[in-house]
Formats: C-alpha cells, sequence, structure tokens
C-alpha cells in the first residue's frame, strides 16, 4: 500500500514540475469531465459544409449540390452523436483522446481524416457494426490516415474512445466525405429521421454498456 501512495504522491508533485516534459508537453489530469450535449439543429447551417472536404461528391454532383445535401444530412444526424474531449494537444505530434457517442442505429456516413492521421478506436460500450462483422465492448478497430471507412451503431448505440497521434497529411482537410452520390446521403438523411426517436445522449461514460444489457434483457424475455 505505501508504494501505491509513494506512486500517487509523485504523480501529483509531477503535476506542478516542469521536469519531465516531452515534445507532446508536460504531465497533465483531465479528471472525469461530462459528456457533450450533442449539437442542436438550430445551429446547423450553411457553414457547416465548410467542415468537410467535399472535393469526391463536388466532382460529380457539384460543389453547390453537394453542400446543400451534407448539410441537410448533417441536420439529420446530429441528435444522434455526441463527441467530448477528454485528452487534446496541438502540433503535429500532437496527442488526442475522445469518447464518442451514437445514438441506436445510427448510421455514420463513409468519410476518411486525412489530415489528421492515423486513428485507434476502443469500444467502451455497445456494439458496432462494420460491414459483415458486429464489434463489442473491448473492441479495436485502427484506421490508417486517410482510409475512408463507415460503420452502423448497434440496437442500443455504442460508446467509443478515438485516440490519435498526430502524423496527417499536411494540407489534407480533417474530415473528408467520401460518399459518392445524393442517393447515399439520403439513404443517411432517412435512417437518421427513423431511428431519432431512439437517441438519447448518455449522461456518463459507460453507460450505453447498461442500456444494452436492458436491451439483451428485453430481447431474452420475448424468446
Amino acid at each position: 500500500m505505501s508504494d501505491e501512495l509513494d506512486v500517487v504522491a509523485d504523480l501529483g508533485a509531477a503535476e506542478g514540475s516542469k521536469k519531465f516534459v516531452s515534445e507532446r508537453g508536460p504531465f497533465a489530469i483531465n479528471a472525469n469531465p461530462p459528456i457533450t450535449a450533442p449539437v442542436a439543429r438550430e445551429l446547423v447551417g450553411p457553414k457547416t459544409a465548410c467542415i468537410f472536404g467535399l472535393k469526391p461528391l463536388a466532382d460529380k454532383v457539384g460543389k453547390e449540390a453537394a453542400r446543400e445535401k451534407i448539410v441537410e444530412t448533417v441536420r439529420a444526424f446530429v441528435p444522434g452523436t455526441c463527441t467530448t474531449d477528454l485528452f487534446r494537444q496541438e502540433g503535429p505530434t500532437g496527442m488526442s483522446l475522445a469518447h464518442i457517442w451514437f445514438g441506436p442505429n445510427f448510421p455514420l456516413y463513409r468519410h476518411s481524416h486525412p489530415g489528421l492521421g492515423d486513428c485507434l478506436y476502443y469500444v467502451v460500450g455497445g456494439e458496432v457494426i462494420l460491414g459483415k462483422r458486429t464489434l463489442g465492448i473491448g473492441s479495436t478497430i485502427f484506421i490508417p490516415n486517410g482510409q475512408p471507412y463507415k460503420y452502423t451503431a448497434g440496437p442500443a448505440g455504442v460508446e467509443l474512445l478515438e485516440f490519435r497521434a498526430g502524423g496527417g497529411t499536411t494540407g489534407e482537410p480533417g474530415l473528408q466525405l467520401d460518399e459518392t452520390s445524393l442517393e447515399a446521403l439520403q439513404k443517411i438523411t432517412d435512417a437518421c429521421h427513423e431511428n431519432e426517436h431512439l437517441w438519447q445522449a448518455p449522461e456518463r461514460i459507460g453507460d450505453t454498456v447498461f442500456r444494452q444489457a436492458e436491451f439483451d434483457s428485453r430481447v431474452d424475455s420475448r424468446e
């Protein structure tokens, strides 16, 4: 026990010390922040399109049509997702860790992050449906820089930890939309409207774990 207390004391001292500072920054603690609420629909406007790199879609349908469609899709999906920064460092080698929640059956659009570097996801609660595979709690997904991907949240939603450590391609967008048709975005928009009555953001990290247990018990009772 004394060894454990010594470690805690050392870390407490390190917090205010400048002796141990890496190229990524000094010792830091972010103690259990509240989950960030979903973005309100009324805040989604024409400027929202500027967040996305739209070239794959714009090359096929034109810039204006691409911008209008992505704004419509974002308005449809914002109640079903929220991102909470747990740790973030600036600079090309900066590490970041974020908690991401998607509501039940949330249809994530095909996209990539060529400006942000490699990404590692860890499933904290619920499930991710990736192609024909269903990935539950404890699963990891590693996505190399710039690789397009999409997935669907499970019937109880999903909570993910997203880790990045820099290495993105300079001059590339941080968020690239890789859907290449208006029809594909309309399908996502329709699915959002069909499922939004199920979406309720958790208050604490890990709440989806309990929702999954409740969902499983309801399924078992019907069998």
